[in-house]
């Protein structure tokens, strides 16, 4: 099934918390990396944004997380073409969600990288991310539930 090009434009990439432990990284040790993706939207000005959390793990234990903000402006005819017929609820495709995903992912490995940049964790590197796993479905927003918070 062919998918519909959706304009849009960067208007935002922000780190919205960060914090690290700065300890020797063990040869043996078993790491791994925990993420996921919220996504929210400003009807009025036709924004989307990616939230993305990454936490990396030494074991069990957190030795590094990072939440970053990318924020998308579409194009107005494409915001619209996700409107209902009678603008109740807009649904973002998951095609353009994984694409969303995929730039913080990029943004996110640039900021672990310059952060653990001549620290104990400076090897540490945001691995590949399978978002097909990870996003599986289209994000859909009420227009009346949003609105009234």
């Amino acid at each position: 099934m062919a998918q519909n090009q959706i304009p849009y434009r960067i208007v935002q990439v922000h780190i919205d918390d960060f914090n690290m432990k700065d300890q020797p990284m063990e040869e043996g040790a078993k790491y791994g990396v925990k993420s996921n993706y919220i996504f929210q939207t400003q009807f009025d000005q036709r924004l989307i944004r990616c939230t993305s959390n990454y936490t990396f793990v030494k074991y069990d234990e957190a030795i590094l997380n990072l939440q970053l903000s990318c924020v998308f402006e579409v194009e107005p005819e494409a915001y619209d073409g996700m409107f209902n017929e009678d603008r109740s609820i807009l649904t973002v495709p998951e095609y353009f969600c994984r694409y969303m995903a995929t730039i913080a992912v990029g943004a996110a490995r640039g900021v672990i990288a310059a952060k653990v940049e001549r620290t104990n964790l400076e090897n540490l590197v945001l691995p590949p991310i399978n978002l097909i796993d990870t996003i599986q479905r289209d994000t859909v927003f009420n227009v009346e539930k949003h609105a009234n918070k």
